[in-house]
């Protein structure tokens, strides 16, 4: 029998390849009500993380106590920020007051954003190994 050396090569090279993909866990707090869905967004360019487009990874997950671990694996090594918020009715959007400011609770990575959104850079975290995160609610 002969084995074509050409796609044996391929085959060993993609076997032979390391995993750089990484997993990032968040460690969602002070969710104060158990009800509705946490919608998250990962973005990976700053253009895209002000303009909520092109996450690299998004999750909608019943809210299931008042803190929640959320997963997500197989990211290149890279800078990421989240962006993720309670919609406790679910009508798959945050809910805004007369005055501007959400109704629903909402956070950032490096828990910024007590004034507005913080930047993409004051949020950025490095994802260069398994990652554990903490997002506080407010």
């Amino acid at each position: 029998m002969r084995i074509n050396t050409g796609v044996f090569a391929v085959v060993s090279a993609i076997i032979a390849l390391p995993t750089f993909a990484h997993e990032l866990t968040l460690n969602v707090i002070n969710i104060k009500s158990v009800k509705g869905n946490l919608l998250v967004a990962v973005y990976d360019k700053e253009e895209h993380y002000t303009a909520n487009s092109n996450w690299v990874a998004a999750k909608q997950v019943k809210v299931s106590g008042t803190t929640m671990l959320l997963d997500f694996a197989d990211l290149p090594a890279g800078n990421y920020a989240i962006k993720l918020f309670q919609d406790e009715n679910e009508n798959n959007q945050i809910d805004i007051g007369a005055n501007g400011i959400p109704t629903e609770l909402y956070g950032f990575s490096n828990n910024g954003g007590s004034y507005g959104p913080p930047s993409f850079d004051e949020a950025k975290v490095v994802v260069d190994k398994a990652t554990e995160i903490e997002i506080q609610l407010r």
